[in-house]
């Protein structure tokens, strides 16, 4: 028997909506979710509806009853839902756990909708942690401040300007640094913007702006979160995930330290979601899984089953690789990541070792050099491989 005060840990899981497995009867249960209004799909997809789920102390649906069917006598836990709506748990394809998470415990920008209501809120953040060496936060969009422009470094300076501060964009493929940060990471005029990355400048010089592999300059430069911020930042995100419903995720780019987090979550019995991991590229994908994607861990809620790569980077900081330029940046293109032959040998690299192969790709140019080495990787690599292609958001007619 478990603890009473188990269940209601068990019950906000299912409650926020449970994948439910169908048994044909009803195996030894501890625990009744009742008076609900529930609505499922058996395996044929037909609707199924129920009012009331046993559960076994581990949170498994093992029996759905109806409302003629007679209630167990001996519980050592019921919930009586009045009438409350049930469902399916939502599962989200394409998710970052751990950057969700470290949002909610660092500052936010999410919802500010202009450069002064930004600046403001990190002036305030910093006032109420005067312990933090480094700010870091992130969420802003230019687009949503209506500023016609990537904010700069002095902007932030007027906010901020005794210590370093560094906001990552919304679509999280551009940071946004103050002074202090950029003199902290060694970046000056002379400073070149490394492939797949582009360095903002103002007059010849550093504008506070770096986009996608540029963005390595500033973070190379800020210091590592511990075990514990890891700890905490991926609580955060799972009761994010779980007050929405979603019950499980495919977590895109998860790396070595991500994936440790995972398991000390597991190990610890404090894993409620379920996590599809893809690898952050090959190389860490190899050094979690080995020789291939791994078994279901933790009763079914962790495994890796594929690798992440990307092929360019995002519309909102020009990053998306386009077969013709921006109408607002008529000299850029955007970024392409990778080469025609270097994207095939990593995809082929992957798929030797059957994982499933996932490639972000927003732009035009993008989106046709992934289908292009699919073509030619189906041919070797046969089965149901389900080549994915993330985002896919401009497409030119003759690819589709």
């Amino acid at each position: 028997m478990v603890k009473q005060a188990t269940f209601p840990r068990i019950l906000r899981a299912t409650l926020t909506a449970l994948a439910i497995a169908l048994t044909p009867a009803a195996a030894f249960a501890d625990a009744l979710v009742d008076n609900v209004t529930g609505l499922t799909l058996d395996k044929d997809g037909r609707v199924v509806r129920f009012t009331g789920l046993l559960l076994t102390p581990d949170g498994k649906v093992v029996k759905l009853l109806s409302a003629k069917d007679k209630r167990p006598e001996k519980l050592d836990w019921r919930a009586d839902m009045k009438g409350r709506v049930l469902l399916p748990g939502f599962v989200d394809s394409h998710g970052h756990v751990m950057a969700l998470g470290f949002r909610q415990i660092e500052l936010d920008l999410g919802s500010t909708k202009s450069l002064d209501e930004a600046k403001g809120r990190i002036a305030a953040y910093v006032a109420a942690n005067p312990e933090r060496k480094w700010i870091l936060g992130g969420g802003w969009n230019q687009e949503s401040w209506a500023l016609g422009r990537f904010p700069t470094a002095a902007d932030m300076d007027a906010a901020v300007s005794d210590r370093p501060v560094v906001m990552e964009r919304a679509d999280g493929h551009a940071l946004w640094a103050n002074s202090a940060a950029v003199k902290a990471a060694g970046i000056t005029a002379k400073t070149v913007s490394p492939a797949g990355g582009r360095i903002e400048k103002v007059g010849g010089q550093p504008s506070g702006v770096f986009v996608d592999a540029a963005m390595a300059l500033i973070q190379k430069a800020i210091p590592q979160p511990l075990a514990k911020d890891r700890n905490a930042a991926f609580l955060k995100a799972q009761n994010e995930l779980l007050s929405h419903g979603i019950t499980a995720t495919a977590d895109m780019g998860t790396t070595l330290d991500e994936w440790m987090t995972y398991r000390r979550m597991g190990d610890a019995g404090n894993l409620r979601v379920r996590i599809m991991s893809y690898g952050g590229g090959v190389d860490d994908t190899v050094r979690i899984g080995g020789t291939g994607p791994t078994p279901w861990l933790y009763n079914n809620k962790l495994k890796l089953v594929g690798v992440k790569l990307y092929g360019d980077g995002a519309l909102g900081s020009r990053g998306a690789w386009l077969k013709q330029p921006y109408a607002d940046a008529p000299g850029q293109t955007g970024l392409g990541f990778m080469t025609d032959d270097v994207i095939r040998n990593l995809m082929s690299r992957a798929a030797m070792d059957k994982y499933q192969v996932a490639v972000h790709a927003i732009g035009d140019r993008a989106n046709a050099q992934v289908l292009d080495a699919i073509d030619e990787l189906a041919e070797t690599y046969k089965g149901d491989r389900r080549w994915r292609i993330e985002h896919a958001q401009v497409v030119d007619p003759a690819d589709l």
